[in-house]
């Protein structure tokens, strides 16, 4: 009986609290930064997700995200100098993202966040260079898109589904660019490839 009771005792101060917190070394973490070329390992995920990114060098500037095998899965940014914007990841294909891929002359930082956390795309929204946007609810009905862009690189813009899911690419042209699009029904988010000023009016 009492070898059992002592048993009983040694499990109760041996087991962790309900409550206790995960050790560092296991918690992810969302915010990196380094100088020049690099490797950033996260724990793998199917999950469409946003990557706020900077980097203050001169040369050329790329941030791939890879699969657990080493592929090259979203272009996530292309820049030669300064860049600073936010880029979505994990919404086009199935694969999942396990790592970040660097190429950069200067200091670079990456956030990584939920596409939940996108920047709130009110009825004017407006940015410069790359950024993901996002309704409060998914679009319903017939509403028009009041887009422009004043950069002279690749301007495009695709919207997303409620799942992160490439939705239609609904703006795409090199240059300046002006229009008035369909807001597809469907639609929560949008991702923004520009290297200028833009701007978004919904109406």
């Amino acid at each position: 009986m009492l070898a059992a009771l002592a048993a009983v005792a040694s499990a109760v101060l041996i087991a962790p609290p309900a409550n206790a917190a995960v050790p560092a070394a296991v918690a992810a973490a969302t915010r990196y930064e380094g100088e020049g070329d690099d490797l950033v390992r996260i724990r793998a995920t199917a999950k469409p997700g946003i990557v706020k990114i900077t980097h203050d060098g001169e040369g050329h500037f790329a941030v791939w995200a890879l699969t657990p095998a080493g592929k090259e899965n979203d272009l996530l940014a292309n820049k030669v100098g300064p860049h600073k914007g936010t880029a979505a990841f994990n919404t086009s294909t199935t694969n999942k993202t396990a790592a970040f891929s660097i190429k950069a002359d200067g200091a670079w930082t990456l956030e990584v966040l939920p596409l939940t956390k996108a920047r709130a795309w009110s009825i004017t929204t407006r940015g410069t260079g790359d950024d993901v946007i996002r309704l409060s609810s998914t679009s319903r009905g017939l509403h028009r898109l009041k887009i422009r862009h004043s950069g002279e690189g690749h301007f495009a813009v695709w919207t997303l589904d409620a799942n992160g899911r490439i939705h239609r690419l609904i703006a795409n042209k090199v240059g300046t660019y002006s229009g008035n699009v369909l807001l597809p029904p469907g639609t929560r988010y949008a991702t923004i490839k520009a290297d200028g000023a833009w701007s978004i009016v919904r109406n």
